[in-house]
């Protein structure tokens, strides 16, 4: 039996072409398939499995890949494992003429690049804003999500291109394997001075190479990681809102409460009664 190949009719607009839909461990299709649109995946968190053509690549958190027009693939948990997947669809025909060319130099063949810490925090934004557009609905969203789109397949070209030289950075590695330590161990304080020994440099010149490669401070960074872990395990764990703040790295609840209503627009306590409200 010969695998589907899916048609962007069946799942977009004709006149506004494009899907924005997050994947998750219980929400994915296990079964080898193609489509005539393209296709742009960011993995948000956890890990997940993905078939290309019958060759199988392991994702993680930070991994974008997309998947040109007919090619075979299907992606899976990996031992049960919880992941988000961003998954956005699109036909070329959403963007202007003289950019789609664009698109073709960057998805013509399957992708996979780990995205540098600054284009995560970028792509991620970027898909945050498209996703907003599309539920909104409000006054010439289609041209923010094209404005978006846009700009999401450019940093792809750029990565591309730039992606050989970055690897050969020994401060980029450096930089990328801090940031991993971090999210390893978000319970445990880490000081600005501490990063830096384990690069074997001085605490500023850590925090120049830092915001370089990375596009943000080393402190905006780490509050970052802390906030995200701590919206993940409200609503993904049993743990109190004490416990959680103490799970990232919070020794005060008047800065942990501070901090998280900046970001996320509420309190620990309402984010999870919320979540818990709306039955998800």
């Amino acid at each position: 039996m010969n695998a589907p190949v899916f048609q962007y009719k069946d799942f977009m607009q004709e006149d506004f072409p494009i899907k924005f839909e997050i994947r998750t461990e219980t929400n994915y299709n296990p079964f080898s398939h193609g489509h005539e649109f393209l296709q742009i995946c960011y993995v948000l968190t956890g890990v997940c499995r993905h078939v290309v053509e019958g060759q199988q690549m392991d994702l993680q958190r930070g991994d974008l890949f997309s998947i040109p027009t007919s090619t075979m693939h299907c992606f899976m948990p990996i031992d049960k494992q919880a992941f988000e997947l961003v998954q956005l669809d699109f036909m070329p025909s959403l963007l202007e003429e003289n950019i789609k060319e664009l698109s073709k130099i960057s998805l013509s063949c399957p992708l996979l690049i780990n995205l540098s810490p600054r284009s995560q925090i970028v792509i991620e934004r970027l898909v945050e804003e498209i996703k907003s557009e599309l539920d909104i609905k409000d006054a010439y969203h289609q041209y923010a999500v094209r404005a978006d789109l846009l700009k999401i397949l450019v940093m792809i070209t750029r990565e591309v291109r730039g992606w050989a030289q970055q690897a050969g950075s020994g401060y980029e590695q450096a930089i990328r394997e801090v940031i991993h330590h971090m999210e390893q161990h978000l319970d445990k304080p880490l000081t600005l001075k501490e990063a830096a020994a384990r690069v074997s440099v001085s605490p500023n010149y850590f925090s120049s190479l830092f915001k370089m490669v990375t596009g943000v401070t080393f402190s905006g960074f780490l509050s970052e990681l802390r906030l995200r872990k701590a919206g993940e395990l409200l609503l993904q764990s049993d743990l109190s809102v004490g416990e959680v703040m103490e799970a990232v790295g919070y020794l005060h609840t008047g800065h942990f409460f501070k901090t998280f209503k900046i970001k996320y627009g509420v309190t620990p306590y309402a984010y999870k009664r919320n979540h818990i409200n709306s039955g998800k």
